[in-house]
């Protein structure tokens, strides 16, 4: 029952006074005021042996019992899974020390401890951590007012995660690094299309065969998508597909990892979501009638027009290629959606002139054609 006030909780932190560590440091320890003492755990009390359900994908250490919390949630969101009630082993030479094993974190992802009372309160706030030397791997964030508001990971690895409930203070223990990327498995999940503030929708995606959540889906040029968990309490961090990079979507690739990418291209797509690799696929199912957008470089006012309502993906511009005597060689122009980077183009050179898919290497005026359906650039002279 108290998970569903945990949700409630996150969304007041900061308007309602819950406790927090603001008695403390760092790495410290609490003033003598009576707010300020730690709970006292009783494993008997608080412990629930803890068994895998049959579709359970995490790896358990073999040979180790498991436990969940009836008071205690470290709370992780990793790659923006936000998660609770992760089971626990103990350390069996202190049953204090509750060891979550083989943890992926990555850069940006965030811990926190949660304590409950009772299973009606709004939950205490705990960020402590234990060791010195994980300050290499993480740092704590602070709220506005100063007081500790969660852990944030700076350096990615593998991590058994140590609390100690006398203490309430983590200890990041790296165990690995990650050569393959592992997420958490995707229980439930939404695409957002955003195109403003007061105009965006959430609709449920299905799970198929092949472990991808799948809607298909109208989505309007310049629209943000992104996916949520049905709770809205993760929102997932995502990897595209190679060959929708700056063709049918832009992705900001200099980002650690973004949320949620742009549509270039409006129309009716086939949307897929991995559930396990977070890596998002989409099919645009009505090219012949999508609505497309090209302009010459990046906002000169030069928006081209299709050449006709037949084929909205067909674009085409003229374009006078003059080189100097010491660089005969002429850039070809960059085409743009509305926003993001240059389209990725394939260079069709009919007259043998283009050198390097860069650049034009003769003199002359050029016919070049934008195919937005099959994202390529024909160059053919014409004088």
């Amino acid at each position: 029952m108290k998970k569903k006030f945990l949700f409630l909780m996150m969304a007041l932190l900061l308007v309602f006074n819950v406790t927090v560590l603001s008695g403390c440091d760092l790495f410290g320890s609490f003033d003598d005021d009576d707010d300020d003492q730690l709970p006292q755990i009783d494993n008997s009390i608080d412990l629930d042996q803890f068994t895998p359900e049959p579709d359970d994908d995490n790896v358990y250490v073999e040979n180790e019992t498991y436990y969940t919390s009836k008071s205690i949630d470290l709370v992780t969101e990793i790659n923006g899974n936000y998660t609770v009630d992760r089971p626990f082993t103990l350390d069996p030479d202190n049953e204090n020390k509750r060891i979550y094993h083989n943890i992926y974190l990555y850069e940006e992802d965030f811990l926190q401890v949660l304590y409950y009372e009772d299973v009606d309160d709004l939950g205490r706030l705990f960020v402590i951590m234990s060791d010195v030397s994980d300050q290499e791997y993480a740092e704590i964030e602070y709220s506005l007012n100063g007081s500790p508001l969660q852990i944030n990971v700076i350096e990615q690895g593998i991590f058994d995660i140590i609390l100690d409930v006398e203490t309430f203070a983590i200890d990041l223990v790296k165990i690995g690094d990650i050569d393959t990327p592992v997420y958490e498995t995707i229980k439930t999940c939404e695409l957002n299309i955003h195109l403003s503030q007061g105009d965006h929708t959430y609709t449920p995606m299905t799970l198929n065969q092949d472990n991808e959540f799948f809607l298909q889906a109208e989505i309007p040029m310049g629209a943000s998508i992104g996916f949520y968990s049905a709770s809205h309490m993760s929102h997932y961090k995502l990897t595209v597909d190679f060959g929708l990079i700056d063709t049918l979507v832009y992705y900001n690739i200099g980002l650690t990892k973004p949320s949620q990418v742009q549509v270039h291209v409006g129309g009716r797509y086939n949307v897929y979501f991995n559930a396990k690799t977070y890596v998002l696929r989409l099919e645009l199912q009505n090219p012949e009638t999508a609505e497309y957008f090209c302009q010459v470089e990046w906002n000169q006012g030069n928006v081209l027009t299709a050449k006709s309502s037949a084929t909205p993906y067909l674009f085409e511009y003229e374009f006078v290629a003059q080189g100097r005597p010491n660089d005969p060689y002429v850039d070809i122009p960059s085409f743009f959606p509305q926003l993001g980077m240059a389209y990725k183009l394939t260079i069709i050179d009919l007259d043998g002139v283009v050198a390097y898919d860069q650049y034009i290497t003769e003199e002359g005026t050029y016919k070049l054609t934008i195919n937005l359906k099959e994202f390529t650039l024909s160059i053919e002279r014409i004088s």
